[in-house]
């Protein structure tokens, strides 16, 4: 196992993140593009003497919760590797001066929220025992994804890491079959000023487990299954090849995979938002699909014009947000 590397910085931000490519595919096989989304993030603070009562309140939520992750570390069955790599000591004497976390990530929505409370943590604690620098070898990136994995299982049982490490990254992470990390760059496509991705957010929180357990039914019913490993694994490959070289045929492979999630997954598309779904595959005008596990939070979407789009859905009081990468 690599030695961990430091990037430390008192009160750094980190930013949420999105996954453009991979949901529900992913665990089959597929590949994964997740980019860092700075509209939202997290940073560590100690409590200040001039707070006032509500970023007080805030900040004392937040320090319970903290604490209860110190505990977490200090005694799960990792423990002796956290304490190696980490200044737990220095966390709990800043815990008791008013350490909170404070965030505008939403929980729920499958930004990473979690994610960047771990990345914030090892940032803040880690011992900077390796390199630093920004050159991240395989092994680094693999290394990091197993530590953050067991530091994120307090947060949902199980974690396969990737949140909290693109998040401490801060960069597109590529996933390959098999979990293999890249950091990579993405082109732009299209006309840069005009068009590309955007994001709705549905005001809908979710729970992952629930549609996670919704697909692995589906995918026991044949039809489901040949379609989802002959189509639209391959689709979401193609999507991820097109975003990342800024090729033209990006819109028409979004187009095509809007319309496989809207077959497919039609249960993880918010009722209210099915009708605009369909309006974008009729009119060609925009194309949307699932940014995570879908059932609310947010919704990934593409269009040539953004100017159109915004006018188009200001009429259904829907706010598209742009995205930049």
């Amino acid at each position: 196992m690599n030695e961990p590397f430091s990037m430390a910085s008192d009160n750094k931000s980190f930013p949420a993140k999105i996954l453009l490519f991979g949901e529900y595919s992913l665990m089959h096989g597929s590949r994964a593009l997740t980019i860092p989304f700075r509209e939202y993030g997290a940073s560590l603070h100690l409590a200040g003497q001039h707070m006032d009562h509500k970023k007080r309140t805030i900040a004392q939520q937040s320090n319970k919760l903290l604490r209860q992750y110190y505990a977490f570390l200090q005694q799960d069955a990792q423990a002796p590797l956290f304490r190696d790599i980490m200044e737990l000591d220095r966390f709990g004497e800043e815990l008791e001066g008013g350490l909170y976390l404070w965030s505008t990530i939403p929980s729920g929505f499958g930004l990473g929220s979690s994610g960047a409370l771990v990345a914030a943590v090892y940032d803040r604690y880690e011992r900077a025992l390796g390199n630093s620098g920004d050159t991240h070898t395989e092994k680094d990136l693999e290394w990091l994804k197993e530590l953050f994995s067991s530091m994120e299982s307090f947060f949902h049982g199980s974690s396969s890491g990737i949140d909290p490490l693109g998040i401490y990254l801060g960069q597109p992470l590529l996933i390959d079959a098999g979990n293999r990390l890249t950091v990579t760059t993405i082109r732009s496509s299209g006309n840069k000023n005009k068009g590309g991705f955007f994001l709705v957010n549905t005001h809908i929180p979710r729970k992952t487990a629930d549609l996670v357990a919704i697909f692995r039914e589906k995918l026991k019913q044949k039809p489901f299954n040949e379609q989802f490993f002959h189509n639209y694994i391959a689709c979401n490959d193609a999507c991820i090849d097109a975003t990342l070289t800024g090729s033209e045929r990006l819109p028409g492979l979004l187009e095509q995979l809007s319309g496989l999630q809207f077959a497919l997954f039609r249960e993880m598309i918010p009722d209210i938002f099915r009708s605009f779904w369909e309006g974008g595959l009729s009119s060609g005008k925009y194309s949307l699909k699932l940014c995570g596990a879908g059932g609310g939070g947010f919704l990934l979407g593409y269009t040539a014009d953004h100017e159109k789009l915004t006018s188009l859905f200001r009429d259904h009081h829907i706010t598209a947000t742009r995205l930049v990468f």
